[in-house]
């Protein structure tokens, strides 16, 4: 059985509604579509929207609660434990989970 998005209300911009388009993908796998869980490398805890991940200015990511409390037991600054980085809490940015 051939499975392919293909419904009466299909819309032209979805490539597989188009029949040339199903025949070139025909021999392709299908995409496995999984959900990550992201884990704090500090805490261990889930990195969620109740615990969201913010980015350091060296691009690694820890959870909201394990950086809100370094900073709050180093006067506002924060210590990557991986990289040795301090920097302060104003400079982190929040990372959107998709």
């Amino acid at each position: 059985m051939i499975r392919y998005c293909y419904e009466d209300d299909c819309t032209k911009e979805d490539p597989l509604s188009q029949d040339s388009f199903r025949k070139l993908a025909m021999p392709l796998p299908y995409s496995k579509q999984h959900h990550s869980k992201l884990v704090c490398y500090i805490t261990k805890e889930l990195m969620d929207t109740e615990n969201p991940p913010q980015v350091l200015p060296n691009g690694y990511v820890y959870s909201t609660k394990a950086l809100k409390e370094m900073a709050e037991k180093n006067n506002g600054k924060i210590t990557c434990p991986r990289t040795g980085l301090v920097c302060s809490y104003s400079d982190l940015v929040k990372a959107y989970i998709s």
